[in-house]
């Protein structure tokens, strides 16, 4: 496998947000052909800017506003081995 495959370690995840009518925020999720659900998250700007139409979506059809949101550092609460 080349470079683009190497694994690498997770220090930052990006979001698509939705502010909801009451206020309230969430991460909307979208479902697959394969019936998966994926919420619109990634740790990589290529995936989520490949979610960017479907957050255009619900910004125009839903009217809800729609934010990318990065969140940085890494804070390891637990491991299981």
């Amino acid at each position: 496998m080349g470079d683009k495959h190497k694994p690498r370690r997770i220090e930052r995840l990006y979001a698509w947000i939705c502010t909801e009518p009451d206020g309230g925020h969430g991460i909307p999720a979208l479902k697959m052909p394969d019936d998966v659900i994926m919420p619109m998250i990634g740790s990589d700007l290529i995936r989520i800017e490949s979610l960017r139409p479907y957050a255009e979506d619900i910004r125009m059809n839903k009217g809800y506003p729609m934010e990318l949101v990065e969140f940085s550092g890494r804070k390891v609460l637990e491991t299981l081995e």
